[in-house]
């Protein structure tokens, strides 16, 4: 019964330490455009009447977007410890001929009511879209991008950095960095579980 109640501890750390550094998603929508582009990106997403196509990428680096349609990109991550207050700058660079939009937990950021093309350089900040997360909180955030291409559709990009560090892909690996606890963290909770277990050693 001890050696079972030890293992039980033993993956309630290990599963929660794991919960806590991969929990990050992106999601990429495409979808024809049926009903017209919007001035208003995300309205024009949701107005469209054809069929969505979903896929979860672990890089959004390098995808290709739709010709004729309406994209959506989602940037779903935790922030843990090691990321509270820190300053999170997003760098976006779609293909969008028709423009796009950023939103930042739900907050529209920026709009660029123009053919956005990065032409592979980050040099041109008036092509791409920038969401800035200042001492960032605990817990869960969102980045959503709403933008429409014509034809000729090409690769995209995103980065993002801590704190003004080295440039990193947007990619689920990279993010889920930003989630981990604390080496310190986990060992208080062993140190806690621990100490549950030694009191019901003594109580049985």
């Amino acid at each position: 019964m001890k050696n079972k109640f030890a293992s039980f501890l033993a993956a309630t750390v290990l599963a929660l330490g794991a919960t806590a550094a991969s929990a990050s998603t992106i999601t990429y929508d495409v979808r024809n455009i049926t009903n017209g582009v919007f001035g208003d990106y995300q309205a024009g997403w949701n107005a469209q009447s054809s069929i969505i196509t979903s896929n979860n990428l672990s890089n959004f680096n390098g995808a290709v977007g739709s010709n004729n349609g309406y994209d959506h990109l989602s940037v779903n991550f935790n922030v843990g410890n090691v990321a509270v207050g820190s300053n999170l700058l997003f760098q976006f660079a779609p293909d969008a001929g028709y423009g796009a939009s950023i939103y930042v937990d739900g907050a529209l950021i920026d709009t660029k009511a123009y053919d956005v093309w990065w032409n592979f350089s980050w040099a041109d900040s008036n092509q791409q879209l920038a969401g800035l997360f200042n001492n960032v909180s605990y817990g869960a955030h969102t980045i959503d991008l709403y933008w429409a291409e014509g034809c000729c559709n090409g690769g995209q990009g995103a980065r993002f950095s801590v704190n003004g560090g080295n440039w990193q892909d947007v990619s689920v690996a990279n993010l889920d960095a930003l989630g981990v606890p604390e080496p310190g963290s986990l060992a208080l909770l062993g140190l806690a579980i621990s100490g549950l277990a030694l009191s019901r050693r003594k109580q049985a």
